[in-house]
């Protein structure tokens, strides 16, 4: 029974699109249901948590910290080591004044674009793009617009890009590595971007919480290194990747420290500020975690991308292997046939009890879109038992 009063009868347009429903958590739902199912679509990231940030967590909760809002940019040592870790680990020469603490980089992104976007302007997102990113440009009042990256080997574009640049693109939307295709761009490839926005005011907002997990050799590059981004670039960051803390929520955003201080009052006004046990958790672990940490994370998490990976090529799936991330996006067409993603990903549920997120999220216009996303940030138990599962489907 619907009992709304007429006075709800209208929303803002802008969250509209949001009715469609968000089919990644439905399907969590469904797979959660299912005896023994084994989650590969939401990148919940489910491996232990550096001990330092539950010690210091728990400290701020016994004690150690008067139980009170923070200041709204962040506590002023998280912010300090969070300068420090972008000194040491991305060559950003940036001080606590940079960096301001968010609900993780979806609250970062949110805050950047209510302080830096007019409704009517245009924000450029590279195809596939993560969901996230584009379900939340028109709660700015502002139009997403996808990009196409070479359909081959995700590569930059730079003429698919000029041709989408218009008197109203306000910002460009840099992930890398990428959710959900693994891509990590390359120097050259930042490069070229600053050439093409070269004379305009366009802005460059990155989100870089995958930036420990780049494999084969890579190494992640910020966009706010490479001359001609620089003075042009927002950072957006989270610790849910990095740490395993997907529910704790802390990320940052980092630039121009004027820049920094408004998004920052901006966020106060939509959360007041991020939990301060969560805050003083993380500050711990970038004071106390060794850099072996993060090289071990990379490692790790390269040996799971080639296991999965084997895996899924014998299962039949065809992909390109991701250069980052822990993400894998594979064709499926000659295990599931020529359906939809929605289907195909129903069909594997219900055979294997494996789940994945339907491919035509991360793409504007999902016609003819025959792929499904997996990620492989479980326990090695759990990849394996699904590995195993995978390999079933060819049998």
């Amino acid at each position: 029974m619907n009992d709304l009063h007429p006075a709800f009868a209208r929303t803002a347009a802008r969250r509209r699109h949001l009715d469609q429903g968000n089919l990644l958590r439905s399907l969590t739902l469904v797979i959660n249901a299912v005896p023994g199912g084994i989650n590969l679509g939401q990148g919940v990231c489910d491996l232990d948590t550096p001990a330092p940030l539950v010690t210091g967590a728990l400290a701020s909760i016994d004690g150690g910290d008067r139980q009170l809002y923070t200041p709204y940019a962040g506590l002023p040592d998280l912010r300090t080591a969070i300068a420090k870790k972008l000194q040491r680990h991305n060559g950003l020469a940036y001080g606590a004044k940079n960096v301001a603490v968010c609900t993780g980089s979806s609250g970062a992104f949110f805050a950047a674009g209510m302080t830096l976007i007019e409704p009517g302007d245009e924000v450029v997102l590279f195809e596939p793009f993560y969901s996230y990113h584009w379900t939340t440009v028109p709660l700015f009042g502002a139009v997403p617009v996808a990009v196409g990256l070479d359909r081959e080997t995700l590569a930059f574009d730079e003429a698919a890009l000029r041709r989408a640049l218009t008197r109203k693109t306000r910002a460009v939307v840099i992930n890398t590595p990428g959710n959900p295709s693994g891509k990590v761009w390359t120097r050259t490839e930042l490069e070229r971007l600053a050439a093409v926005l070269d004379g305009s005011d366009v802005l460059v907002l990155t989100d870089e919480v995958y930036e420990y997990m780049c494999f084969d050799g890579r190494r992640h590059v910020s966009p706010a290194t490479v001359p001609g981004l620089a003075e042009r670039t927002l950072t957006m960051n989270s610790f849910s990747k990095t740490y395993s803390v997907t529910g704790w929520r802390i990320g940052f955003l980092a630039g121009p420290e004027s820049i920094v201080e408004k998004c920052g009052i901006v966020f106060d006004q939509i959360e007041v500020c991020a939990a301060r046990p969560m805050q003083r958790g993380v500050q711990r672990a970038l004071e106390q975690l060794p850099d072996s940490y993060y090289t071990d994370l990379q490692a790790g998490y390269e040996k799971k991308r080639d296991a999965f990976c084997a895996a899924l090529r014998d299962a039949g799936f065809t992909f390109l292997v991701p250069e980052g991330a822990y993400y894998v996006m594979a064709d499926y067409r000659r295990v599931f046939g020529d359906v939809e993603p929605h289907p195909a990903v129903l069909a594997m549920i219900d055979r294997i009890g494996v789940n994945a997120v339907p491919g035509h999220l991360f793409f504007a216009r999902p016609d003819g879109v025959r792929c499904m996303r997996f990620q492989f940030a479980v326990d090695w138990p759990v990849l394996e038992e699904a590995m195993r599962r995978l390999r079933s489907l060819s049998a």
